[in-house]
């Protein structure tokens, strides 16, 4: 518990260095809007507020990209049309909040953009392209969509490769959805009074766009083929391959003459992985991972009857490391923090079962020993403890290139194979996250 509380420590002063105060660049448009358009760079966050008749709109950053983000025309008003202008100057997904009524006859998202709604309240809409226009490529998700009026009908267009996700729906209205190649479209819980109509359309010979298929959904919780409701989806379809290396320093054993003396242990990790996003705070990631860890032993040491043995003076060149191999499953809980979610702790646990095990022995450098310049590699077995039980606590951002994160670890279990040493070690070590 009391290594716990260290690294809990270690890792709070880290995020303290780099937490930045998130500030606000806002504009007012006081006056009615009734076509939201916005283009893409930005994490636009629609913010519902029944007491407000205008709109508040502002940039979400933090202190270093202040003095950058007074200097950017964020929107302009022509008509009664708000738009959100492309990001061409602060980092991409910069959070842009636009606070008001949120009552729009139409809102349009652009190729790529990004944004999410708490509520939206649709509104009747007498253009032909429907209430909600998603380009290609582009991402919005509603937590909730109000259809209050049941003359409104409003209509949704989502494009090719597009997301749209509607958390809840509900209201008395009907709505007509169309969804066109290769879109992703989910409502999780349908609490709507009228019915959903849903048309899909491909791309097929000799036509632009042809209908495929149509239907229905006329009661609540009623499941498309291609659409489902009750269901959110949390896996973020992707796999990633990431990286890391760090080194671990500990307690030695009590002998000096121990061949298990050494001077630090470096580890690596490689492997695929893959995430899951409960909420706009909490995720999970897992996958499958590679452990090497290379150990710096103080002594010259051999491999003799299944031992190590200590052989110190048959050189200068010579030393030895002791490494091993894991293959095994890491696990992380992850919290966002801020608004931005570019910055992240974790708390991660990785189980790894011993795939390999060899000391290698440094001689003359200039001399080629079995092939390999100046290293004879030994193959030992029973050495280390074949499970290998991790704990780790690490602080994620997005903000220090290709470093991602740091990441302070612990062993839960012995490092060593019982009856290998009577000594106990502990040890506590930093990795830079790739």
């Amino acid at each position: 518990m009391k290594r716990i509380t260290i690294l809990f420590a270690i890792l709070f002063t880290f995020y303290m260095g780099f937490a930045q105060e998130e500030v606000a660049v806002e504009q007012r448009i006081e006056q009615s809007i009734n076509t939201l358009q916005i283009y893409r760079g930005w994490d636009v966050h629609l913010l519902h507020n029944e007491a407000d008749s205008g709109y508040r709109v502002a940039i979400v950053t933090n202190e270093d990209y202040a003095p950058f983000a007074f200097n950017v025309q964020l929107c302009n008003v022509k008509g009664d049309t708000l738009t959100i202008l492309e990001n061409t100057q602060l980092p991409r997904g910069t959070v842009v909040e636009v606070e008001g009524p949120m009552k729009f006859q139409r809102i349009l998202l652009m190729n790529e953009a990004t944004a999410k709604a708490d509520q939206i309240i649709a509104v009747p809409c007498d253009c032909r392209f429907g209430n909600i226009f998603i380009s290609r490529d582009a991402d919005f998700h509603i937590q909730h969509y109000l259809i209050p009026d049941p003359d409104c009908g409003p209509g949704i267009e989502v494009w090719d490769r597009s997301k749209l996700t509607l958390d809840t729906i509900s209201g008395t209205g009907n709505a007509a959805v169309k969804i066109y190649d290769k879109t992703d479209f989910q409502i999780v819980t349908n609490e709507l009074n009228g019915k959903i109509t849903l048309h899909k359309y491909e791309v097929t010979p000799g036509w632009h766009y042809h209908t495929t298929d149509w239907r229905e959904i006329k009661s609540k919780g009623e499941d498309g083929i291609w659409f489902t409701t009750d269901h959110k989806k949390i896996w973020n379809n992707a796999i990633n391959i990431e990286a890391g290396f760090g080194y671990r320093l500990g307690t030695n054993p009590k002998n000096a003459d121990s061949p298990f003396l050494q001077n630090g242990t470096l580890s690596i990790n490689f492997g695929l992985g893959t995430y899951f996003n409960f909420n706009n705070h909490l995720g999970l990631r897992t996958g499958l991972q590679m452990n090497v860890n290379k150990k710096y032993l103080c002594h010259q040491v051999s491999y003799e009857d299944n031992a190590l043995v200590v052989t110190d003076g048959q050189g200068d060149y010579q030393r030895n490391t002791l490494s091993n191999t894991y293959l095994g499953v890491p696990i992380s809980l992850n919290y966002y923090l801020g608004k931005q979610q570019t910055e992240s702790f974790s708390l991660d646990l990785f189980c790894g079962y011993l795939i390999g095990e060899v000391l290698r022995t440094s001689n003359d450098p200039t001399l080629l020993v079995q092939g390999g310049f100046g290293w004879l590699s030994t193959p030992v077995d029973d050495i280390f403890n074949p499970w290998k039980l991790e704990v780790g606590l690490s602080f994620n951002t997005q903000h220090l290139g290709i470093i991602h994160g740091v990441r302070v670890f612990t062993n839960l279990l012995p490092e060593y194979k019982p009856g290998v040493t009577t000594d106990k070690f502990r040890s506590v070590g930093i990795e830079l996250k790739l």
